[in-house]
């Protein structure tokens, strides 16, 4: 009887203890650090791991923008007939993208003294939008970004050409997806001359552009596909605005486009005439109103070119030039006179154009007859015609 009593109380003070050690054991692990139980639950070895890949996933991260930027300026830099220079690259991983900021491209010979291009900032990326309609496609964006095409004494010191495949090739290094959408914010294109007397500086501003489905991505049918829309200013006056609805991928270049511009006071232009027409103006307005299709390899529409209050000669100021000057200003200020629509104060003429793409055909007659009826039968009204279309390109009406 003793004997059984005795392993009893030896059972229930074992019990006691085991259950003291259990609770001790549960305080312990809830006084432990998330750190301690992780690496109770993993395992350190692996845990260790785990923090070397994190390390090297930051500092790869952290060196990433950088090595990009060694990389792009190696590619710009021997870029044929340019040098360019990025000043940073910033890239999101989440969102796909990578950004250039403060790039210039300079042409490498002619010591010209504007570059061809720069902008604040190129942003390339995944357009995930596109992703839902099964495209795996990607945008451009530039910021504020700056063209200069130059005319100089020589080839050497001019910058008026772009060789396509050049660009071509360095826009497919930057971004290997088709690009389906193209968008620019403030940006400014310019036409300089600096050995002209005077220099001339002819340029478009606030320049905002927006093109869509450029690889038909959504696959639309029975439309043209990509759009296109621009608006700007041009010489601090002028503004215009430009629509086109595109096919891009008929073989043949398909197209319905629109541009207006109202309104640029022609005293912006002094320098360029001065320069190219050997004359000035002291006031008048220039409008530009024009419609373009294209379709099956013809091409069909017009522009129309409208000038209001024009004022070429002001004897008094005029008549202290030198005599030639003066005379080729007389001359110019009275051609302007004689199709001048006195009503109305506006010359205008409308020029067709039309025929196929590789052979074009401008109405020379029929410019010359409406510049003689806004003169002297019925002035030309502004604003667009909306006479031409897809179905007047193929058919290549002339002199419609």
């Amino acid at each position: 009887m003793y004997s059984a009593i005795s392993l009893y109380n030896a059972q229930k003070c074992s019990n006691r203890k085991l259950a003291d050690s259990w609770r001790h054991i549960k305080s312990e692990n809830k006084d432990m650090d998330p750190i301690a139980k992780i690496i109770a639950k993993i395992g350190k070895t692996t845990f260790i791991i785990l923090i070397i890949l994190v390390v090297l996933l930051v500092a790869l991260r952290i060196a990433l923008p950088y090595i990009a930027k060694s990389h792009i300026n190696k590619m710009l830099a021997n870029t044929p007939g340019y040098r360019g220079h990025v000043e940073d690259v910033d890239i999101s991983l989440l969102r796909g993208a990578y950004a250039l900021n403060d790039i210039v491209i300079k042409k490498a010979t002619g010591k010209i003294p504007v570059p061809f291009f720069e902008a604040d900032r190129l942003e390339l990326s995944l357009q995930w939008s596109e992703l839902f309609h099964g495209a795996i496609v990607g945008k451009i964006f530039l910021d504020h970004p700056q063209v200069n095409f130059v005319q100089g004494p020589t080839p050497r010191q001019s910058q008026t050409k772009v060789d396509k495949e050049t660009w071509q090739e360095a826009v497919q290094k930057l971004m290997p997806l088709k690009i389906n959408r193209f968008e620019i914010n403030d940006g400014e294109i310019h036409f300089r001359n600096f050995h002209s007397d005077p220099k001339v500086n002819v340029y478009i501003q606030e320049l905002n552009l927006v093109a869509t489905n450029l690889t038909n991505s959504r696959k639309i049918s029975k439309t043209l596909a990509a759009t296109l829309d621009v608006t700007g200013l041009a010489l601090k006056s002028g503004r215009f605005h430009v629509r086109a609805d595109i096919d891009p991928y008929e073989t043949k270049p398909t197209f319905k486009m629109t541009l207006e511009m109202k309104g640029l006071q022609l005293v912006s232009l002094n320098d360029f005439l001065r320069a190219y027409g050997k004359f000035d103006v002291h006031k008048g307005t220039f409008s530009l109103y024009s419609e373009v299709a294209a379709s099956k390899g013809k091409f069909d529409g017009y522009a129309k070119p409208l000038l209001k209050d024009v004022e070429v000669v002001k004897w008094k100021e005029d008549i202290k030039k030198p005599f030639f000057k003066f005379l080729w200003k007389t001359v110019v200020g009275a051609v302007k006179d004689i199709f001048t629509n006195a009503p109305k104060d506006q010359v205008a003429t409308r020029i067709p154009i039309s025929g196929r793409l590789d052979n074009p055909d401008i109405g020379i007659w029929t410019t010359i007859w409406e510049l003689i009826k806004n003169a002297f039968i019925q002035a030309l009204m502004p604003g667009l015609d909306k006479t031409v279309n897809l179905k007047t390109a193929s058919s290549n009406n002339k002199d419609k």
